[in-house]
């Protein structure tokens, strides 16, 4: 799907429009600005970039793929290609995954190609829709308005991911433990990861946006926006890094209370199988095959040997209690 986002300067107006033919004439235009949204991008699209900006073929190769890392690429042409990531936690299956956006920045356009469907772009789109003055302050401010609302992204993710620690925190020392708990820390841990890998890079990135490494495509009046950005992924990096911690040690009290617990069924048995231990010698002594044994012919012997057997498990009952072993 493809769509094209047209700022008339001259009139103040917005167009909207997804007719290829009629996108094809608009990037034409010099006297306007356009934002140009890609969503699971075709080769024909790739055309149009190819043919209407002269986009270099490596950028547009790496549009086609999501497997980037975030970057950023100034090319002579006169743009910038940019690679970041929103976030996303599934719905089922509560993985974390990242959705690559793709961002062409020129000096009257900003072109965004993504495979997946992102509603933070979908709802910039309407802003600028409802808002045709956005789109007049240029494209650098547009490329912020949409790198922003990527990173607010990430906020719901967070609370999700706290909300989750706590209830897998409660699970390990509660009641409500269960079979799962240890698959499910390791989820949470790698989902943390997961997320770390791309805000390390991101952060960098804006962090070069910020000092106005890459003028005049962003401005210097951009950069205390961009230095907005950095705080909010600065502050992202910190919470997934406490997320990260907070796990270690609910997996090493995990292993401890598995490894207590386990102590315990061992120490029950042990003490079990030393009471038994001399029981079997009664039983094994008065089993023994010999003609000559006096109890054997004793009216009670059987009570006898049963009595001993008693008084012997109790009187190691009464040891083990004395030396508070249970």
């Amino acid at each position: 799907m493809i769509e094209l986002l047209f700022y008339d300067t001259a009139a103040g107006q917005c167009t909207v429009t997804g007719d290829a033919n009629e996108i094809k004439t608009l990037v034409k235009k010099p006297d306007g600005i356009l934002w140009l949204d890609i969503e699971k991008p075709t080769y024909s699209d790739m055309e149009i970039l190819e043919q209407g900006f002269n986009f270099h073929p490596l950028a547009i190769e790496d549009c086609m793929t999501t497997i980037q890392r975030p970057k950023i690429d100034k090319y002579i042409g006169g743009y910038l290609f940019v690679v970041l990531h929103a976030a996303s936690l599934g719905l089922h299956k509560d993985k974390a995954t990242s959705k690559e956006v793709d961002f062409f920045i020129g000096n009257n356009f900003l072109i965004t190609v993504h495979v997946k469907s992102l509603g933070c772009i979908t709802a910039c789109r309407e802003r600028c829709v409802k808002n045709p003055t956005l789109m007049g302050q240029g494209p650098g401010y547009l490329f912020y308005t949409v790198a922003d609302a990527l990173v607010d992204n990430y906020f719901p993710i967070l609370d999700r991911l706290g909300t989750d620690i706590e209830k897998v925190e409660q699970m390990v020392h509660g009641k409500n433990e269960n079979g799962n708990c240890i698959s499910r820390i390791l989820s949470l841990k790698d989902n943390v990861l997961t997320l770390r890998r791309f805000i390390g890079p991101q952060k960098e990135l804006v962090n070069s946006l910020a000092r106005g490494d890459y003028q005049p495509f962003i401005s210097s009046e951009l950069s205390i926006y961009f230095r907005d950005i950095y705080d909010l992924l600065a502050q992202i990096s910190d919470t997934l890094d406490s997320y990260r911690d907070e796990l270690t040690n609910i997996l090493d009290g995990y292993r401890s209370v598995t490894a207590n617990n386990l102590n315990e069924v061992m120490k029950v048995l042990t003490m079990i199988a030393t009471i038994m231990m001399p029981l079997t010698v009664v039983g094994s002594i008065y089993g023994m095959n010999f003609k000559h044994m006096p109890e054997l012919e004793w009216r009670y012997g059987y009570f006898f040997a049963l009595a001993l057997m008693m008084a012997i498990g109790l009187s190691m009952l009464v040891f083990f209690k004395t030396k508070k072993w249970i």
